[in-house]
């Protein structure tokens, strides 16, 4: 439970972070878009005069617009992805299937407690013994032929 908090808590900071630089991004883009658009105006009005050193600017912001607008209205037109194919639906794991739980319980009632512990202790000596029987047993190194 702490990993899937830590990893929600983590994608949420990103998320934030992300959105807080990309409001600083559109900030710094709006102050740098003024600024280039006061420098074009100023030498417009230099050249031109400045009703059409406005009416040039203007015309190129309409521009704009319109492009931006264009761009809109194609991506609407667009037909939405498909959806997902729907997930396989899972089956239970075998030991929540009802047929395999009312075998076992049968096979415990038949067996009776007695015969079940006893059969659990040599199960458990059986494993003792394989695990430990791996530990001892010494590795043959093969060297090759000797001479």
């Amino acid at each position: 439970m702490s990993k899937l908090l830590r990893d929600l808590i983590g994608r949420f900071d990103r998320a934030l972070k992300s959105m807080i630089y990309a409001a600083a991004g559109a900030a710094a883009a709006i102050v740098s878009l003024f600024f280039f658009s006061l420098a074009a105006f100023l030498l417009l009005r230099e050249s031109y005069g400045t009703a059409r050193a406005a009416l040039v600017m203007g015309a190129a912001y309409a521009v704009v617009a319109l492009l931006a607008l264009a761009i809109v209205l194609s991506l609407g037109r667009r037909p939405p992805p498909p959806p997902p194919p729907p997930a396989a639906p899972r089956s239970p794991a075998w030991w929540q299937d009802p047929i395999v739980l009312t075998t076992a319980l049968q096979a415990a009632r038949t067996l009776g407690p007695r015969t079940i512990i006893a059969l659990a202790a040599v199960g458990a000596f059986a494993a003792a013994i394989l695990l430990n029987g791996q530990k001892d047993k010494p590795t043959e190194k093969k060297d090759g032929p000797e001479s």
